[in-house]
């Protein structure tokens, strides 16, 4: 389910030159709900960083939890490298929700 399916797909009005993130977390056992909440706090963040264009979190609701996916856009690779820069992509992302995955992968294409 989306973090917040009010601000619209991510992907939507996509247009050429712009970066496309689609990443897999799989959340270690029992880790599921910390995960979510340190990820909560990143698309936030996300979303207000300028080159942000999208950003939106899935995660299932069952008991198994499963893997989270997110689905994330920026005006340029500038944007994206910011992204990836900044303290709250450390912080949170790298330094909090990374040790609670048992795996991560990510895409990341460039809209033609």
């Amino acid at each position: 389910m989306d973090d917040n399916p009010e601000n619209g797909w991510a992907l939507a009005g996509a247009r050429p030159g712009q970066i496309i993130v689609i990443a897999r977390w799989t959340p270690a056992p029992g880790s599921h709900e910390e995960v979510r909440a340190a990820l909560a706090e990143l698309v936030g963040a996300s979303r207000a960083e300028p080159g942000c264009l999208g950003y939106q979190a899935f995660h299932p609701d069952g008991p198994g939890r499963g893997d989270i996916v997110l689905v994330e856009r920026y005006t340029d690779r500038d944007a994206l490298d910011a992204h990836r820069g900044s303290v709250h992509f450390r912080s949170l992302a790298l330094e909090r929700i990374v040790p609670l995955l048992l795996d991560r992968q990510a895409v990341v294409t460039t809209v033609s």
